[in-house]
């Protein structure tokens, strides 16, 4: 059989229209994690709904320890939840962190995009999720610690105000999403050059 009886689309090394070999499409934009992880599955659903459940409670636990600010239990209650969503927070920023400086040998990443969600980092409806999650969590730690501190005496404390670290936890949530499925353009500098290093 010669070779013009076969179509391009015949050759294993024809690539399908809008995508590279490296996995960019067309419109300059690279995703780290397959967006389809089912039928009618958004990828990161995981990550969200961790974002959520932490978000809700924290909030419950801030509306409890309002009235009881003064009760030693309430103010342990609020302390201690506030400490450990801090402490995830925390771990999981330096986390994305770390695994945002490997994905950023291949792709544009910035700070705002890995944190916030900026631009085309993530779906419409993930950002709007997660950037509402983080809100509430600046919210409800702002006004727990300014009723907190209204009408202290002396050595009391103002248990409240452990609240203002949580917001760390929205952070970590946002991030470990972009690093793991954020879609972002090619990197203009490519004098640094791939690990080939699994991230994740």
């Amino acid at each position: 059989m010669s070779a013009s009886d076969h179509s391009p689309s015949d050759s294993p090394t024809a690539s399908s229209p809008g995508v590279s070999s490296a996995g960019v499409s067309s419109a300059g934009v690279s995703s780290a994690g397959s967006g389809a992880t089912g039928p009618g599955r958004q990828a990161g659903t995981g990550l969200v709904r961790a974002d959520l459940v932490g978000t809700a409670v924290f909030t419950t636990v801030i509306a409890i320890g309002l009235p009881l600010r003064d009760e030693r239990p309430a103010q342990v209650l609020v302390g201690a939840v506030s400490m450990v969503l801090f402490a995830i927070g925390a771990v999981g920023c330096l986390w994305a962190y770390v695994s945002a400086l490997e994905r950023s040998r291949v792709d544009e990443i910035g700070v705002a995009n890995l944190y916030l969600l900026t631009g085309r980092t993530a779906p419409p409806k993930v950002k709007r999720s997660m950037s509402a999650s983080l809100a509430a969590q600046v919210v409800v730690a702002l006004t727990g610690a300014i009723i907190g501190a209204v009408g202290l005496r002396g050595s009391q404390v103002n248990a409240l105000a452990f609240g203002i670290l949580v917001p760390m936890f929205g952070l970590a949530m946002n991030s470990l999403w972009a690093v793991r499925h954020g879609a972002y353009g090619p990197r203009l500098d490519k004098s640094v050059q791939p690990s080939n290093r699994k991230i994740g």
